[in-house]
């Protein structure tokens, strides 16, 4: 009988150590906070102007600040950013943790802003008779795991057609 030898466990890190060690860390803390800013961006401005505008960099400048650049889709835009820049400079403290912000420089680019996510559908609660409609449906299927997967789709078929109807 022979033994294997054992594989020695491996050891877990964070991701934010390998990638500080491949970026370096300064790098990496300019690419989080450009994260958050682009996460909260419809937060900060507000859902129609994130539509057309979106942050692109984070610059540093010589007096230990930083300077935001925002892409926009048109120079009206723009204008309107720099109208509100300092709300926007304390609604990116509150929301991204953007400290030193100093200037917000805009930047015509067309297409620019972050597209809103479309909400996911929810599919109405069906009542125990429906289910069980739906169970003699798919009980010819002599597979168990077809079976259960069949009666699944089934039921949000149902679920999601019958919320549909009634909109």
């Amino acid at each position: 009988m022979s033994f294997r030898p054992r594989r020695p466990r491996s050891k877990l890190t964070a991701i934010n150590g390998g990638l500080s060690e491949i970026l370096g860390e300064e790098s990496l803390g300019k690419l989080m906070g450009m994260a958050r800013l682009r996460r909260a961006w419809p937060d900060i401005v507000g859902p129609m102007m994130a539509l057309r505008t979106e942050p692109i960099q984070i610059e540093p400048l010589p007096d230990d600040g930083v300077c935001l650049w925002v892409a926009v889709d048109h120079p009206i835009m723009g204008q309107q950013i720099r109208f509100l820049r300092d709300e926007i400079r304390k609604a990116c403290f509150k929301h991204a943790k953007v400290t030193n912000l100093y200037k917000i420089n805009t930047r015509v680019q067309p297409g620019a802003g972050i597209k809103a996510k479309a909400p996911k559908p929810v599919g109405r609660a069906l009542s125990f008779t429906e289910k069980r409609r739906v169970a003699r449906d798919v009980a010819g299927i002599k597979d168990r795991t077809l079976r259960k997967a069949a009666f699944q789709a089934h039921i949000a078929q149902v679920a999601f057609a019958n919320d549909e109807e009634n909109r």
